[in-house]
């Protein structure tokens, strides 16, 4: 009777491993035949121009007006983005000297939009040496600023519709020129995992 019992057992116990593992089998070939429709590509974001006016830094504290075009590329072909909030920083010397929230937007498939961000610097304070350095590559005609980008977005394919996401872009050494409106070159941008 024990040795029925354990025989049923064990039968049952193969069946819902082959059930279980039937189920994974399924869910990753719907996975993969999603993933092969959609084809989704990385997202493009770069920094095209960007200026610098009112610069004003007395006894370590900044007060300054930075104006940046931000290209943001969505080259996917079935996939829609709707950014729902969008906080854009800059950073001198990895600290925060301005930061400004830009409004929502919706991207269609393969579309480039173009995004002015207009960041102020009000009474920023520096440390001494970084104060010194902003002063000398003032002196020099052009400064190097970090910018990042921080943004809720969500994903829709057809009719369904993603989750909130977080998504943070790096636009690394961007420099500007005083004297002038335009960027050096165009910087493009990382996106963070």
């Amino acid at each position: 009777m024990a040795n029925v019992t354990t025989q049923t057992h064990s039968k049952l116990l193969r069946v819902i491993a082959m059930v279980i593992l039937a189920l994974i089998f399924l869910v990753g070939l719907a996975v993969l035949i999603i993933w092969l429709v959609i084809k989704p590509k990385q997202l493009v974001y770069s920094i095209e121009n960007g200026s610098v006016s009112n610069f004003n830094l007395k006894y370590n504290h900044l007060n300054a007006s930075f104006d940046f075009l931000i290209r943001a590329g969505n080259p996917n072909r079935r996939i829609t983005i709707y950014y729902d909030t969008i906080d854009v920083s800059l950073s001198y010397d990895d600290q925060t000297i301005a930061f400004n929230t830009l409004e929502p937007f919706h991207q269609p498939r393969r579309n480039v939009t173009q995004l002015e961000a207009k960041l102020e610097a009000r009474d920023a304070a520096l440390s001494n040496g970084l104060s010194k350095d902003l002063m000398h590559e003032k002196a020099a005609g052009k400064v190097q600023l970090d910018v990042r980008i921080k943004a809720r977005i969500r994903f829709k394919v057809e009719i369904w519709k993603s989750k909130h996401r977080t998504l943070r872009v790096l636009c690394p050494s961007v420099m500007l020129q005083f004297s002038s409106s335009e960027i050096a070159q165009r910087t493009f941008c990382d996106i963070e995992n």
